[in-house]
């Protein structure tokens, strides 16, 4: 009994030792699956952690790229701006610069109008001046006609001196002439001279061209006008003015003509002068040339001598009245007067000489006359 307990009992322990290890082997084996489901968990969470970590990282890296990213754009952003700023700095630099050179420029160009302004109103200030002074020479010119008269005048009489004392009335009367021609005088007042001379009555006769009316200047002066454009304006003379200059100038010339006249002739020879003073000019009603004669006189030397022809209050125009000389009263307006005397030009025909008288008998045929042989007949007969 014992034996069959023991085997029962052995078996009841076998069968509790089989439980045993049944239920140890479940419990391992459920030791084991927690024991795997915990490495399964921590594998899990370690991989969920490594997960975690690596999503970490990559949204660290992501967040660092980005914030690179943001950062070069960024630092691009900023380098663009300060690129546009630099830009935008130079160009204002170079817009103040040529704004800086186009007022320079417009200053300039302004200085540059200014000083050629300025300098052409000096110019024709100094243009106004320079003429002004010119019509006062020429004024002063006309004035002292007579008392500029050359000297030494008197050396030239032994020339025509001698052709008279060869019995050459014509060329004592050229002698007498290329004399006179041969004085100076200002520009626009030395005209033609012609002579000639009456031995019978030992009078000289002179005819000279007087200037015309343009010789006065129609202006008194020239003034500086700033208007646009700027100009130099003439001041006109009056026109009583102009007739009363031209009346003394012609009067200044007469007596100097006379005064040169009696000056290279000798005392002994000639006692007067007969004097024409002309103009060359043109009808203003025709158009054609005319020739009046604006002052004539006889005077003796001795009556001439009587004038101070070198005082300054010498009055030009009373003087020739004072010499009782045909003087016109509108020279200016070309009023002519009977010459006292007409000019022979016979004198410049050159012919030989011939004896008429020879071969006339006591009725000459005067009227079959050849007009040379009249000519001679005429010059024998006053001989």
């Amino acid at each position: 009994m014992a034996r069959r307990k023991s085997l029962a009992a052995q078996l009841l322990q076998a069968y509790r030792d089989s439980q045993k290890a049944k239920a140890a082997e479940a419990r391992r084996a459920e030791a084991e699956r927690a024991r795997q489901a915990r490495a399964a968990e921590r594998e899990a969470a370690r991989r969920a952690k490594e997960k975690a970590r690596r999503e970490q990282e990559q949204a660290q890296a992501w967040v660092r790229a980005q914030k690179e990213k943001q950062a070069q754009r960024s630092a691009d952003s900023r380098r663009a701006e300060q690129i546009v700023r630099d830009l935008e700095k130079r160009e204002a630099v170079r817009a103040r610069e040529l704004e800086q050179k186009r007022r320079a420029e417009v200053r300039e160009k302004a200085a540059a109008e200014r000083r050629a302004k300025q300098e052409t109103a000096e110019s024709l200030r100094r243009e106004a001046a320079r003429r002004t002074d010119e019509v006062e020479k020429r004024i002063e010119v006309l004035t002292s006609v007579l008392r500029t008269r050359p000297g030494g005048l008197h050396r030239q009489r032994l020339q025509v001196e001698q052709a008279l004392n060869a019995g050459d009335f014509e060329g004592f009367a050229v002698g007498v002439e290329n004399a006179l021609s041969s004085i100076g005088y200002a520009e626009g007042l030395g005209g033609a001279r012609r002579a000639a001379f009456a031995p019978e009555s030992r009078e000289l006769v002179v005819e000279i061209e007087l200037p015309a009316q343009a010789v006065v200047p129609s202006v008194t002066q020239y003034r500086f006008k700033a208007s646009a454009p700027p100009a130099v304006v003439p001041q006109p003379r009056k026109e009583a003015e102009c007739k009363a200059l031209y009346r003394d100038l012609v009067a200044r010339l007469a007596l100097r003509a006379i005064d040169e006249a009696f000056a290279v002739t000798p005392p002994s020879l000639v006692d007067g002068v007969a004097f024409n003073g002309k103009v060359h000019a043109k009808d203003r009603a025709t158009g054609k040339p005319i020739e009046p004669c604006l002052i004539s006189l006889r005077v003796s030397r001795e009556s001439f001598n009587e004038l101070v022809l070198d005082e300054p209050e010498l009055d030009p125009v009373a003087s020739l009245h004072y010499l009782n000389a045909i003087v016109s009263q509108h020279p200016y307006d070309l009023e002519p007067v009977p010459p006292v005397v007409t000019f022979d030009l016979t004198r410049y025909k050159i012919a030989p000489e011939r004896d008429v008288v020879a071969g006339l008998d006591s009725r000459p045929d005067l009227v079959a006359m050849d007009p040379i042989d009249f000519e001679h007949l005429i010059r024998r007969l006053f001989e």
